[in-house]
């Protein structure tokens, strides 16, 4: 990835804006629209409540999980998400807060920095904010925070748990179905912020578990949207949505086949090579620009003057083909995704199921 950490995002907070809420130990910022709180408070009520039978291994191994029911799999979840912002939050001027004097880990920063967001098209659809807060506050050497409810929240980790919500989470067109609360959306929902919520893990170079531009070949190519370890944000966000599907009790035939094409998706982005082309075409191409290099050696050795362009021309080729080769080579040469550990850097505190679950629980009294 070549693009420096920027964190695009615009906003503006309302003055007139009611007071955050706080659900099941989650502070739903007042930028977030009433209706977008509402839907993200049944998701989790949905998430906690889940009456698991049906595990899938992936998913237990990806998270750790010992047991996977609806408290455990909330408190995966409430472990990286403490703080959701709206898409109308200002992440810039007096709502940052940079402090001196914090003593970061001596590791090495992400070899490419980028800002973890999920979008679709120019829809964005979640970030998190707070892993990008850490690097950029350990870049610094000054730790970074920002603003919310009246309280300042710093990133001394990027388990801080800072999420930002778009309007893409809960568009009718990029949802399952055209009933924003049906089970089926839920957890479609529910494994975008899976997703999101594996960008607070990591440590090194790997904090944040960034994301890696698609190769040549891949349908988002070019595109911050593929990864090459097997337990990234994208695999996770497969794993979760197909164990959360496994034991869906109202999703029809049409839901069902939706959500499998979105955990293909999801698991598609897992891209170990710097290419998707075939050993066919790679030796197509170098056939093809074998057949020039011959014509410009013939052409030189009958047509001297005009060989300061065509030497040029030649070197041209004669690299590509050596990109080729090595392309094949890597072709041919056996890999595997690399799991990496999940570990977070800095200060965070880890929640039990029981703290969770009374938070949770609380919630739901009221």
């Amino acid at each position: 990835m070549k693009r420096t950490l920027a964190l695009t995002l615009a906003l503006t907070t309302s003055l007139s804006a009611l007071a955050g809420e706080n659900f099941g130990g989650i502070e739903l910022d007042s930028s977030i629209p009433a209706i977008q709180v509402r839907t993200l408070k049944e998701d989790f009520s949905y998430l906690y409540s889940n009456p698991v039978k049906s595990v899938d291994s992936e998913f237990q191994s990806m998270t750790g999980l010992s047991k996977v029911d609806g408290p455990n799999m909330y408190n995966w979840l409430y472990n990286r998400v403490k703080y959701i912002i709206g898409e109308s939050y200002q992440m810039r001027g007096r709502y940052i807060v940079k402090k001196t004097g914090h003593i970061f880990p001596s590791t090495p920063l992400p070899p490419s920095l980028v800002n973890s967001t999920n979008k679709y098209a120019r829809i964005m659809i979640m970030s998190n904010v707070g892993a990008s807060l850490y690097v950029m506050g350990k870049q610094e050497k000054k730790l970074t925070g920002i603003k919310l409810n009246g309280k300042t929240v710093f990133a001394p980790s990027p388990r801080v748990g800072i999420l930002q919500v778009g309007e893409g989470l809960f568009l009718e067109r990029l949802l399952i179905n055209t009933e924003p609360s049906s089970e089926a959306n839920k957890i479609k929902r529910l494994g975008t912020i899976f997703h999101e919520a594996r960008h607070g893990d990591g440590h090194s170079e790997h904090t944040g578990f960034i994301h890696n531009a698609c190769p040549p070949g891949h349908a988002l190519s070019g595109y911050d949207a593929c990864e090459a370890s097997s337990n990234g944000a994208y695999s996770l966000e497969a794993v979760a949505t197909k164990n959360l599907l496994e034991n869906c009790l109202t999703c029809s035939n049409e839901d069902k086949t939706k959500l499998e094409a979105s955990v293909a998706d999801a698991f598609s982005r897992v891209v170990l090579r710097s290419h998707l082309k075939t050993e066919e075409q790679i030796l197509a191409e170098i056939a093809t620009y074998q057949r020039v290099i011959e014509f410009y050696v013939g052409y030189l050795a009958n047509n001297p003057p005009g060989a300061e362009m065509s030497i040029k021309e030649l070197e041209r080729l004669r690299a590509k083909v050596k990109d080729c080769e090595e392309q094949l080579k890597e072709l041919r040469t056996p890999m595997t995704a690399q799991t990496l550990d999940p570990k977070p850097e800095g200060t965070f505190k880890e929640v039990s199921v029981e703290e969770s679950s009374q938070l949770m629980d609380r919630s739901l009294r009221k």
